[in-house]
Order: structure tokens, then sequence, then C-alpha cells
């Protein structure tokens, strides 16, 4: 594993522990298609780039992995749509006197998480963009 470079799907697959059947006892199978991290990587760097200040830009086919920055907003989109996802299929079961609701802690976690990496992302950004904006306004004058 490479620690300088860009961000694949198999990083991303790795940080949330997608890497196959195994990882997901529920879904038996990937929770994420390949399409579907690389959209996210699309959506995480049209989003970096919506975030002022807009000193620096960000390209889905090379977000840097020197920090958890991308990571945790590409996860964060895969998360969003997930939820998005799980909404649309949150719906009450009842047979005989059982009623279930399958969908209803998975939309919780996956609220959470959403949440949790968002902020991080969001921080991240924030404080890049402040730093690289300060560093701009520094030099010789003349």
């Amino acid at each position: 594993m490479a620690f300088n470079g860009y961000i694949t799907v198999d990083d991303i697959r790795l940080y949330i522990l997608d890497r196959s059947i195994e990882d997901n006892d529920m879904d038996l199978d990937l929770s994420f298609s390949d399409e579907e991290i690389m959209a996210a990587m699309e959506r995480v760097a049209r989003e970096y780039n919506s975030i002022p200040p807009f000193v620096d830009g960000a390209r889905p086919d090379c977000l840097p992995k020197t920090t958890n920055m991308f990571f945790d907003g590409i996860v964060q989109q895969l998360y969003m749509a997930e939820l998005n996802r799980a909404m649309r299929n949150d719906i009450d079961y009842v047979a005989g006197n059982l009623s279930t609701n399958p969908e209803k802690n998975r939309i919780a976690n996956l609220t959470v998480l959403a949440r949790d990496h968002g902020e991080r992302f969001r921080e991240a950004v924030r404080n890049r963009k402040i730093f690289i904006n300060m560093s701009d306004g520094y030099g010789p004058i003349g």
C-alpha cells in the first residue's frame, strides 16, 4: 500500500471495511459498488470546490491521500446516498402481531456516521483553505 498519491476505490473500501462479503454480514455483498464510490469522489470534489474561500480546487480523479480529509468527505457522501435510499424504504411491516422496521436502526446509524464524517471533512476543508488563503497573502511587495 502506497502512502503517497491519490485516493483509490480500494483505499475507500479499506477505510470503511467494505472489502469483501465477509465484511458485510447483513448485506451479504459489498455495501457500495465501485461506481457508487467513484460518484461519491466526484461529489466530494464538487463539495470541496463549493466551500469558501475559493483558493484551491479539487478534482475527483486526484484527491490526495495525505490526510483523512477527502476520505471523510467521500464516506460522508456514500452514507448520505445510502441514507436517502434507506429513508425511501422506511416502512413499518406488520405480520400477525409482530411489527418490524428493518431500516429504522440503519437510518439512525447512517445519520450519525454521515454527520460525523461530514463535520470532520468540513472542518478540515475550512482549516486547509484558510491556511492556503493566508499563505497567499504573504510575500514580497513591489
